[in-house]
């Protein structure tokens, strides 16, 4: 038997490159982790009603934890959504109504509905690096 040599490269945040640089997903465990704590929370106080808004707040902080790099690893820009509470409610409220009055029928497109919602509240915005790869969103 021939052994082969595997190279091992250690693995670093999800990374693609674009047009305009590296996608880099600038996320930790304690944000997710929080935010799962406040949404479950919140599930409990409402009972139940909370839950329809975990995709939204899902969506919301993979969108805004996504940095764009140029070629030399500097942060030049980010992905901001700027959806809100009320905008959620209503759209979760319309998703609700629809899977109820067609007897689920509609469910399955709500996940796509929901992308599209998200990715339409997102915009790319400009940022000033320190050159360490943390980034603000400039003013």
């Amino acid at each position: 038997m021939i052994k082969q040599k595997v190279d091992y490269r250690p693995m670093h945040s999800a990374e693609t490159t674009t047009g305009l640089g590296r996608l880099r997903l600038d996320l930790d465990a304690f944000s997710v982790i929080g935010h799962v704590v406040i949404l479950t929370l919140i599930a409990i106080v409402t009972v139940g009603i909370g839950v329809i808004f975990f995709p939204y707040a899902a969506a919301k902080l993979i969108l805004n934890s996504i940095v764009i790099s140029d070629e030399l690893g500097r942060p030049t820009a980010r992905l901001l959504c700027t959806m809100g509470w009320a905008e959620q409610t209503g759209h979760a409220v319309l998703w609700v109504l629809l899977v109820g009055f067609t007897g689920g029928v509609m469910a399955p497109f709500y996940v796509f509905a929901l992308a599209q919602f998200v990715i339409r509240r997102t915009q790319l915005v400009p940022t000033k690096g320190d050159g360490y790869g943390h980034c603000d969103v400039a003013k």
